[in-house]
């Protein structure tokens, strides 16, 4: 009964969420496909003596499923999670991005950086990128047995539009002009103005996911109202929820593609990464995944051990971002000066023990139209120690770091204190660059105030990862190019931060390939010259296992943490 009420409280049933398989691209003008691919809270407001009498019923359940559903059933795959699931609503931003991409599903998917189909089999788009007409799947129904179709479809888009200042980095909400629904299975999206990021922002595991019609509060919408119930689409559904403890899913045996090995998914969870290695080690939980806590030494360690490992490299990259408006980073010959000093290859192995490659740009080399074959400043403090004093900054009386005009080459870099390896990282900065005369101070902060500094422009340095997945290139351009966004407040002092900003605005929609291509070379050209940001390793996801437990795939993709393909040894 206590779990009733809680669920009552949370508004949160059950909910489901898979991910699709198939290959496809999409140019303007081109039709684009693949082959088919692979909750029960009640309403508050209901009778008190029925709700009474059903809670009597569910005790009697709940009883029986606490016996059945343990850590040592075979059917059961237990998962260590670093923060609470949150109420799954599909349209905020406050659950995990994890848990909604478990839960819902969206018309597209990114796998291995390609946009393949999910809840719509094909799309096309006109020469001019103005319409894009998406022929969704047939036979798709929500959790709750209702279907799947454009109408419902149509109500989740326009949900997420009504509340468009809320997402920011969507930038195909406002170039969405109107929606047809000529048919049950064909969705038409009018746009205003040709929008390059649309298919990305469909990849998103929120908000441009599919929330079923029984999910929608009665007056309003899940972003001003809440959820009844998170109703999706997928392979999960949501059997019990204990707030900071752990998320239970039930496998959706209606499922509309291939079903998980598991019949359950408990999600528990346990914040300190120490703390979850431990419990890995005693039995307790099965599967641990991250792409920021694990340490190469847990990973080395726990692979010596026995137990199942696995990498795969994302899109984001840690970068050392310089505030171009600094005191002294405002100076380019600086900047440039850190660009030779640092040797990211150390960093590569010295921190991420070889499980980070090192990084040459601020995005990589698979992210569209930014591999333009700009080299990579080479580690060569010589030349940093020449540009500082052909710039001006000496040694004077003896000293240890350099000054110039009375001010000292001291600067800081600031980091955002739950992330253990930023530590690390600046660590084998400060010994580097007192090699070229400068002195780095070292400040961790907590979460909100880092950004809070970061938004204010009240840093020299900082160390940050950029955001990857279906964010790039286009909505970090966007942020880049908003005045007073933290992104845009790293480039404040560029020589050309103007121009600069009318180009990547253009990217956004920018229908002509040869002169979007154009765009990012002049892009890519002004952060290498400028010497804005000083890239440091690409991220990766890793995951660690029992050893009985096969499939293990660490994904790419950082919304998710990928358990389809895990199953039981024979």
């Amino acid at each position: 009964m206590r779990r009733r009420l809680a669920a009552m409280i949370l508004t949160l049933a059950f909910a489901v969420s898979a991910t699709a398989c198939g290959d496809s691209s999409s140019t303007n003008g081109t039709t684009v496909s693949s082959a088919a691919v692979q909750e029960t809270a009640g309403e508050a407001d209901k009778d008190a003596e029925a709700a009474t009498a059903e809670d009597a019923q569910e005790a009697d359940a709940e009883g029986s499923q606490e016996k059945e559903v343990s850590a040592d059933r075979p059917d059961t795959v237990v998962v260590r999670i670093r923060k609470d699931t949150g109420d799954l609503n599909p349209h905020t931003m406050n659950s995990q991005m994890f848990a909604q991409y478990w839960v819902y599903e969206s018309l597209v998917s990114l796998e291995d950086g390609v946009i393949v189909p999910k809840l719509a089999e094909s799309w096309d788009i006109s020469d001019d990128g103005l319409t894009y007409t998406f022929h969704l799947r047939e036979g798709v129904t929500f959790s709750d047995g209702s279907a799947f179709n454009a109408e419902i479809a149509k109500k989740n888009i326009e949900a997420v539009r009504n509340h468009a200042d809320g997402y920011s980095f969507l930038q195909s909400l406002d170039a969405i002009d109107s929606i047809e629904t000529p048919d049950e299975l064909t969705l038409i999206l009018n746009l205003n103005t040709p929008c390059n990021s649309l298919l990305n922002d469909f990849t998103y595991s929120r908000p441009l996911v599919m929330l079923g019609e029984a999910g929608f509060p009665e007056e309003g919408d899940p972003y001003d109202q809440g959820i009844l119930k998170p109703i999706g689409t997928g392979k999960w559904v949501v059997a019990e929820y204990v707030p900071d403890q752990y998320t239970l899913f039930e496998r959706n045996e209606n499922y509309w593609g291939e079903k998980p090995a598991f019949q359950y998914l408990k999600a528990v969870v346990i914040t300190d990464v120490n703390t979850a290695a431990a419990a890995l080690e005693a039995g307790e939980i099965d599967v641990m995944m991250d792409s920021s806590q694990i340490t190469a030494d847990m990973f080395t360690r726990l692979q010596g051990e026995g137990y199942t490992t696995a990498v795969a490299s994302t899109n984001s990259v840690v970068n050392l971002n310089l505030n171009t408006a600094g005191a002294v980073t405002g100076d380019r010959n600086v900047r440039l000066a850190l660009e030779y000093a640092t040797d990211n290859t150390v960093i590569a192995e010295g921190v991420f023990g070889g499980l980070q490659e090192p990084a040459t740009a601020y995005f990589t080399t698979d992210t569209a139209y930014t591999d333009t074959g700009i080299e990579a400043y080479p580690y060569d403090p010589e030349m940093a120690n020449q540009i500082l004093e052909e710039a001006g900054w000496i040694y004077e009386d003896g000293a240890k770091v350099r000054s110039k005009d009375g001010q000292p080459l001291e600067i800081s870099v600031i980091y955002d204190a739950s992330v253990s390896t930023h530590q690390d990282i600046a660590l084998i900065l400060q010994s580097q660059y007192a090699d070229i005369g400068m002195k780095l101070a070292i400040e961790p902060q907590d979460s909100q105030v880092f950004r809070q500094n970061w938004t204010a422009g009240e840093f020299d340095a900082l160390i940050y990862s950029s955001w990857g997945g279906s964010y790039e290139p286009y909505a970090t351009l966007a942020a880049m190019a908003s005045e007073g966004d933290k992104f845009s407040v790293v480039q404040k002092g560029m020589s050309n931060k103007a121009e600069l900003d009318e180009i990547m605005t253009d990217c956004l929609s920018q229908s002509d390939t040869e002169i979007l291509q154009q765009n990012f070379e002049i892009i890519m050209q002004s952060f290498h010259d400028e010497a804005v940001y000083v890239p440091l390793t690409v991220t990766s996801k890793l995951g660690i296992c029992r050893s009985d437990l096969t499939g293990l795939t660490a994904t790419g993709n950082q919304d998710s943490i990928d358990i389809d393909s895990l199953k039981w040894a024979e």
